[in-house]
């Protein structure tokens, strides 16, 4: 009897790994507005009641105050960016619109190249130069014609993103006012119960991914403000360090986009060895911290082993593209919960069979 019950869990285990694939791989993009909408209303629930209780405003109401400080946010977060991007440009403009400043430059780094590899200095400017020639030919060529369809595609793909932000923002007004009507109807559902459990247990292991987060970019901040104090290349070490740990956090980006760079330019525009050496050295440090913390911080937290983070993370991405990022440990956490839940409910059945 055990051995048929045990069958029995394997299936529905099987079934549940199964499902929860296609619902990632099929339902969740196109559900993906509503549940953030969910998430947002919940976790902003308590609040609303409280202002609902205290200066009478409905909830609907005071949601939409909300999204629009939240709004508000990140407009002047976008025109501030804008403002420096901008800047950044028009000195990049000013600097290499001065005649022969570009060639200049230019040969100062074949220089600095044929000094550090024993080369002579004019073959390295004339390999550059033919190289430079051939890359311009490309891009004549190959480049910027599929720069002109990629920004036809880029204008579609940021006309769907501001449709799912506008639908997200309607749908967060839309529950914030029928919140407590909802909530009734799922109560009614027989699967209710396990539905929030197993919301509150992904929830539980998210908050704990984020906690981790945080915990190893803070870690990596201070080793940035730390190699950026040493080295002395920056006037503002201590912000210069949070920006770069805040970068090393984002999937694509990581510390070594802003340390490279800037190693390359000590190293053959300023010359100064010494700082390249020690920004060199605090990159292959933030680097080698995050190897080692991420595995066992955010294992622990998220209570699967560390392997098992790295190959969902490498399996999401194979199944559902750039996003399997996080769709991947999420579909593990969700399949952990939903097993855990099968689990208890047949621990119940067999001690229920036991007794008669």
């Amino acid at each position: 009897m055990e051995r048929l019950w045990k069958n029995q869990i394997l299936w529905k285990k099987t079934g549940i790994a199964a499902g929860v694939f296609l619902a990632m791989k099929y339902l969740v993009p196109l559900l993906v507005p509503f549940f953030l909408a969910a998430l947002v209303v919940c976790w902003c629930w308590p609040a609303l009641k409280w202002m609902q209780r205290r200066f009478h405003i409905r909830p609907v109401f005071s949601m939409g105050l909300l999204l629009l400080a939240m709004s508000a946010l990140l407009a002047a977060g976008g025109v501030w960016l804008g403002k420096s991007l901008g800047a950044l440009f028009r000195w990049a403009a000013e600097r290499f619109s001065s005649p022969g400043e570009t060639e200049r430059l230019l040969y100062e780094c074949c220089d600095s190249i044929s000094s550090l590899m024993q080369l002579e200095a004019e073959d390295v400017r004339v390999f550059v130069t033919d190289q430079l020639n051939v890359f311009r030919d490309h891009a004549q060529q190959n480049i910027l014609p599929g720069a002109f369809g990629g920004s036809w595609e880029f204008l579609k793909g940021a006309g769907s993103w501001a449709a799912a932000f506008l639908v997200t923002g309607v749908a967060v007004l839309l529950m914030a006012a029928d919140f407590e009507k909802i909530r009734a109807m799922g109560r009614r559902w027989p699967v209710y119960g396990h539905m929030v459990s197993v919301i509150r247990g992904i929830l539980r292991s998210v908050g704990g991914y984020l906690r981790a987060q945080c915990v190893i970019m803070g870690t990596v901040m201070l080793l940035c403000a730390a190699g950026l104090w040493i080295s002395g290349v920056s006037s503002n070490p201590l912000l210069a360090g949070i920006g770069i740990g805040a970068l090393d956090a984002l999937p694509v980006f990581g510390t070594g986009t802003v340390f490279l760079p800037w190693i390359l330019i000590l190293i053959f525009f300023q010359k100064n060895y010494t700082a390249a050496l020690i920004l060199a050295a605090t990159y292959g440090i933030c680097v080698l911290t995050r190897e080692l913390l991420e595995p066992r911080l955010i294992g622990g937290r998220l209570g699967i082993l560390p392997v098992v983070v790295l190959a969902s993370v490498y399996a999401g991405v194979k199944l559902y593209g750039f996003g399997g990022i996080l769709l991947g440990p999420l579909s593990v956490l969700l399949i952990k919960e939903l097993w855990q839940q099968v689990d208890a409910a047949a621990q119940k059945e067999l001690e229920r069979a036991r007794e008669l």
